[in-house]
């Protein structure tokens, strides 16, 4: 079987235009016609119905075009992967919540640099699933997400994860609230406080774990709103207008002179990740490859 007159077929079929075949190609039409005239002489069948006007399709020319285009998809892009990790770093792009951009970022972005002068970064700040989407769809390299138990809440086939780091979720109040003294509280101690909660969509995880863990607590948070940023969830607190729930990992990034406390929930336990996830790949470029071992490596030191 001449494999390349049967991608010459693919691609006609694919535009049912042989100038525009040619075109992506390089080759001319009439070696691409020559080419697959042979492949119906080979099989015995006509694939192509062509006139001055147009290309269309036999039925068998149909059948063939769907069993075999998938499978040169997947040739093209297993040789553009290998092809791909040999090249020389380019641009390398990043997904990542805030948190993340904050904790991780300086730092692997430093070491990359020193082994890759020439690397250039883009960063995206967006919410986890939008991060999720962006690697499943192949348009971001590295992506880092909130997760709980260091994995999503949904399955998603052909995206590989690494738990980077877990943290404890405990009570952040003003430092004049009434219970600012104590180091630990009991979550039901701050049932009449009005809560400051995360936007559903852009922090879900987080959202969910305040709700459950208020509910688990035996109430329903008072909440005054939803949807803030760090800095602004840190002055309304500072200012003694509410009180949230925060990971430990979230609340070193508050300025420690701001006037707020972080205490400790001890009838409540609960632990929400960062993790970096990736597509599922045995050929990737160079640098993505050196993020990932820079990843792992501070894993291990943390």
């Amino acid at each position: 079987m001449n494999l390349l007159a049967l991608r010459y077929f693919v691609e006609v079929a694919k535009n049912l235009n042989f100038t525009e075949a040619s075109k992506k190609l390089h080759v001319s039409q009439p070696g691409i016609s020559q080419q697959i005239h042979m492949l119906e002489e080979q099989l015995g069948i006509k694939l192509l119905h062509r006139t001055t006007r147009k290309v269309e399709l036999t039925e068998e020319g149909k059948y063939l075009f769907e069993k075999v285009v998938h499978s040169f998809e997947q040739i093209e892009h297993t040789i553009s992967n290998i092809m791909d990790a040999t090249k020389a770093p380019g641009v390398l792009k990043i997904a990542t919540i805030p948190t993340a951009a904050s904790l991780f970022l300086p730092k692997v972005m430093k070491a990359l640099h020193e082994q890759f002068p020439s690397i250039e970064f883009s960063i995206l700040e967006t919410n986890s699933a939008m991060v999720t989407q962006l690697i499943k769809n192949k348009e971001f390299h590295i992506g880092f997400i909130r997760t709980v138990g260091g994995r999503p809440s949904t399955n998603q086939d052909g995206i590989e994860y690494l738990e980077l780091e877990r943290s404890t979720i405990g009570a952040v109040v003003s430092a004049h609230h009434k219970l600012a003294a104590r180091k630990t509280i009991s979550l039901r101690e701050l049932k009449e406080d009005i809560f400051l909660n995360y936007d559903s969509h852009h922090s879900a995880a987080l959202h969910k774990l305040v709700q459950t863990a208020c509910q688990t607590a035996g109430f329903t948070p008072k909440t005054i709103g939803s949807g803030f940023e760090l800095m602004t969830i840190a002055n309304i607190v500072a200012d003694n207008l509410g009180v949230t729930l925060m990971p430990m990992d979230m609340f070193k990034l508050i300025d420690p002179n701001k006037g707020v406390v972080y205490l400790e929930l001890e009838d409540t336990h609960l632990e929400i990740s960062i993790a970096a996830i990736w597509e599922q790949n045995p050929y990737m470029r160079k640098h993505v490859k050196a993020l990932i071992q820079l990843l792992m490596a501070l894993k291990e030191d943390r």
